[in-house]
């Protein structure tokens, strides 16, 4: 099951609309609306859900830390996510569930992480 997390509209792109800054759990963060039905407008806050989308092969590594946070890379979607990998969830600024990480990184688990996504999805 995928938390929900109330969301404030920061800005829309004027040319891609699905592109937006929101800011979630005090943290500022670009991303690409994968669904949303309705119109969304800016300085409203919404229920929304996220999933991390993520490249294929390595994206994740040990890091010294322990920050929550994301890091945009460049003027694209692609961030770094840091966080703490517990089990099948990668907790960050949110908690992202059922990414698989665990799966593909056992030796990781339970340490602070730097996860590179090329993109974090948002649902509204």
């Amino acid at each position: 099951m995928t938390k929900k997390y109330e969301a404030l509209v920061v800005e829309v792109d004027e040319v891609v609309e699905e592109a937006m800054v929101l800011l979630v759990e005090g943290m500022l963060v670009k991303c690409f609306a994968s669904y949303c039905p309705f119109e969304v407008e800016v300085g409203k806050q919404y229920l929304v859900e996220f999933e991390m989308v993520l490249p294929e092969g390595s994206c994740v590594l040990a890091a010294k830390g322990c920050d929550r946070k994301v890091e945009m890379i460049g003027c694209g979607f692609s961030c770094v996510i840091s966080g703490y990998l517990d089990g099948d969830v990668f907790r960050s600024f949110i908690d992202f569930m059922d990414q698989e990480l665990h799966y593909e990184y056992p030796y990781l688990n339970e340490r602070y992480v730097e996860v590179t996504a090329e993109r974090i999805d948002v649902s509204f």
